[in-house]
């Protein structure tokens, strides 16, 4: 991390700054899930706090851009800040292309992946990624690769890196949509024989229909597909490869929106997915009211429904996001 701040400090200090925009942003996360799921045995948590992010950078041109910044985390009921993640990025768009490098913010790049492959306490805890994205697109296309490192190996701590690919194609009213998730869990210097690497990976995919322009709803999506996970401790462990398949719904019209996924099929045990589907058929039901929807401004509230075999858990949520920022052309006499 070291020599990549160094690098972005000799980068900023050989450019024409002349030329330059000042970007700052600051941005808000407020964030109330109440989870209710005693009837299926599972931990209830409360989670309620509000994330403040502030950011401020370089667009060095319409393609490069540098940011600097910080997330800090605010669970209220403690003392103290829970977390504080830097946020540090290089980013490069032009056309089609978008790429990041360093720790840049989840949310608008890896927060569309479902519960089952990456959970939604995520945008919660890991507001940041450390790594790496690419990401292309185009009308009809779109295509997404990126690794975040959570961990580097110590003397007692594991290296640990998670890999996730998406895409989406449509072709008319019809859409081919894919989500995978590669996490890697590997040994300490000093491990002993009771520590095993663990690889975890998940696969879904999805054939879709839109029919939200032949519809009066405003949106209106079918999609069906399969869930395929791998996980497996090496030296002790043979592959346990589970597959099973999801029938998803979705459908709005004004503020209100309605969601359902069915899971049929074998228990899964997917890392840093939603532990529901470690059942064998699970269904979740979102009623949900999202009265703004506006780059400054968001907000959401859902009540959810968890369906497992014997038991009906409940979950309800508020999401509050508000974005303000501004860009500066810098002058030339600045640096007269």
């Amino acid at each position: 991390m070291n020599k990549f701040i160094l690098i972005l400090v000799l980068f900023l200090c050989s450019l024409n700054l002349k030329a330059q925009t000042l970007e700052w942003d600051i941005g808000f996360f407020g964030f109330a899930d109440n989870r209710e799921y005693s009837a299926s045995d599972r931990d209830s948590p409360t989670l309620i706090g509000l994330q403040f992010a502030p950011e401020v950078g370089l667009l060095m041109d319409s393609i490069n851009r540098i940011r600097f910044g910080v997330n800090i985390l605010k669970e209220f009921g403690t003392n103290n800040f829970s977390k504080i993640n830097p946020t540090l990025y290089y980013n490069y768009k032009k056309q089609h292309i978008d790429f990041y490098i360093g720790l840049f913010p989840r949310v608008g790049l890896v927060d569309g992946f479902s519960n089952a492959l990456l959970s939604d306490t995520l945008q919660y805890y890991r507001p940041n990624l450390s790594g790496m994205l690419f990401r292309y697109e185009k009308k009809n296309i779109y295509q997404q690769l990126w690794i975040d490192w959570n961990s580097k190996q110590s003397e007692t701590q594991r290296e640990q890196f998670l890999v996730g690919l998406s895409g989406n194609v449509k072709m008319g009213s019809f859409f081919l949509r894919h989500e995978a998730v590669l996490w890697h869990n590997a040994l300490p210097k000093n491990n002993d024989e009771n520590i095993h690497i663990q690889d975890n990976a998940a696969i879904a995919a999805y054939l879709g229909l839109d029919l939200s322009p032949k519809v009066k709803l405003d949106s209106l999506m079918l999609s069906a597909g399969s869930l395929l996970s791998f996980d497996r401790n090496r030296g002790i462990d043979k592959w346990n490869s589970p597959i099973g398949f999801l029938i998803e719904g979705y459908a709005a019209y004004k503020s209100f929106y309605i969601h359902n996924i069915l899971y049929l099929g074998e228990p899964q045990f997917i890392a840093l997915g939603d532990d529901f589907y470690s059942e064998d058929r699970y269904n979740r039901l979102d009623l949900g009211w999202a009265p703004f929807r506006n780059q400054r401004l968001s907000a959401k509230l859902a009540v959810s429904f968890h369906f497992t075999p014997g038991a009906i858990d409940n979950q309800q949520t508020l999401n509050l996001r508000y974005n303000i920022g501004a860009k500066h052309k810098l002058k030339d006499s600045w640096f007269k």
